[in-house]
């Protein structure tokens, strides 16, 4: 049901926005203004912005010239303002950007908590306030954590927060919506999500499986109902529940009778209100997290930047060793810069419609990034990667294999939205929509 409702999701959202089959970029100014998800729309805008971010430090890692200069400042800034006013991306970049888009709304909806925790600090253990308040705007619902954590930023005046001292506060918030009355609550937010899988389907979707009930409960720590749900696992032989069922079980501590079961409707599930109508008023004055920095997490990240910076050096010079091995990271290279030439878009197409067998993984990761990855993501153990390459080469669908890296991740604890996660993320994808492999994704072109 869960991964049905999101390919309907992001098949409607392509058909208002892809609606010409010639079309082979999607300009964001478009994108903008068309009735598609806020969420959707942000996500793309705050794609172009990494770009921009991306080109504006060329600016800013060389001394030759003064770019803080007020005059030079403003000349930048009206640059790249224009530059994203003419911002495009590749059809098949729009569709792999689409899918993680969809997949970080889904996320967020079932598990705020993980998906908040993960996104934000999923390049450093400490961010500003700042980069908080930028991040949320990515997220349409469960306002009241924005403004629960936006009123606490500007009581305690805070610059800064941690990752450990942002899962308490998060903790803290969803412990004071759900403490008034805990039953109404819970199912405002599972009236939530169905909500969501509606809109996703276009028609009322009024059944969830025990799976993301279970994990909806688990990411706000609502430990009295999750023994609940898992007693009815494990004594029943059910799979998903209503709305009807799940305020029945919740009310009474029991699974309802197959009877009642019968009798039920879906008017209480219209009565109800949603997490979105009710905004649980939160006290900030009685949240209180440490907000000292452990000094531990500081030092933790100094010592891996020298060490990030010791092994590129290592890296280099064993690139410049390994000379069959660079000759191939070169034609890499060209491969995915910019807009390359129509020609190898043709060719590319033309190994789309015969049949040839997909790429094996382990002729497309390579060098730098292989061992980035492996170090990064498998434990510097390079079976380990081997065996997950292995588990993803007899698979014949981006689908499969999207379930399989998913799981890979939630096992060994890894942050999907992690640099080296996404890259990883990408190159799989790539072996499935070869076509892509010349749009260069920003987090490709950080390892090059």
């Amino acid at each position: 049901m869960l991964d049905e409702s999101m390919d309907i999701f992001i098949k409607r959202i392509k058909d208002k926005v892809v609606t010409d089959d010639k079309m082979t970029e999607i300009p964001l100014a478009y994108l903008m203004s068309l009735d598609i998800p806020e969420s959707i729309k942000h996500f793309f805008d705050q794609e172009v912005e990494l770009w921009i971010r991306e080109e504006e430090e060329k600016f800013t890692t060389t001394d030759r010239f003064d770019y803080d200069m007020p005059e030079v400042r403003m000349l930048i800034d009206q640059m790249f303002d224009l530059l994203k006013q003419h911002a495009r991306f590749h059809i098949t970049k729009f569709n792999q950007l689409l899918e993680r888009a969809v997949k970080l709304e889904k996320n967020y909806l079932i598990e705020p908590h993980r998906t908040l925790r993960q996104f934000l600090f999923k390049d450093s253990k400490v961010i500003s306030t700042r980069e908080v308040y930028d991040t949320l705007k990515y997220f349409t619902h469960y306002q009241y954590y924005k403004s629960a954590i936006s009123d606490y930023f500007n009581l305690k005046y805070l610059h800064e927060i941690s990752e450990k001292q942002f899962e308490e506060l998060i903790n803290q918030i969803d412990e004071k919506a759900f403490s008034e009355n805990p039953v109404d609550t819970t199912l405002k937010m599972f009236k939530t999500i169905l909500s969501f899988l509606g809109d996703a389907r276009g028609q009322t979707v009024n059944t969830l499986s025990l799976d993301v009930i279970y994990s909806a409960l688990n990411d706000r720590n609502l430990t009295r109902y999750i023994d609940l749900f898992q007693k009815i696992r494990k004594n029943t032989d059910v799979d998903e529940l209503t709305f009807d069922q799940i305020e029945h079980i919740l009310k009474h501590e029991e699974y309802p009778a197959e009877k009642e079961s019968a009798e039920e409707t879906q008017i209480s599930f219209e009565s109800h209100e949603d997490l979105e109508e009710s905004r649980p008023d939160i006290d900030i004055d009685e949240l209180e997290v440490d907000e000292t920095v452990p000094s531990d997490i500081i030092e933790e990240e100094d010592e891996e930047t020298e060490e990030e910076l010791i092994e590129e050096v290592d890296e280099e010079e064993l690139e410049e060793e390994e000379e069959p091995e660079t000759a191939d990271e070169d034609e890499e290279m060209v491969e995915t810069r910019g807009n390359v030439a129509d020609a190898l878009a043709d060719h590319v197409a033309k190994q789309i419609s015969s049949d040839i067998p997909l790429e094996d993984i382990n002729n497309m990761i390579k060098g730098r990034k292989r061992r980035k990855i492996v170090k990064k993501l498998f434990n510097k153990d390079e079976a380990e990667l081997l065996q997950f390459i292995n588990n993803i080469n007899v698979l014949e669908t981006w689908k499969d294999a999207s379930h399989v890296m998913d799981d890979e991740f939630y096992k060994r604890g890894i942050n999907p939205y992690s640099k080296e996660a996404i890259l990883l993320s990408d190159i799989i994808y790539m072996r499935f929509f070869p076509k892509d492999k010349y749009v260069s994704s920003s987090e490709e072109r950080d390892w090059m």
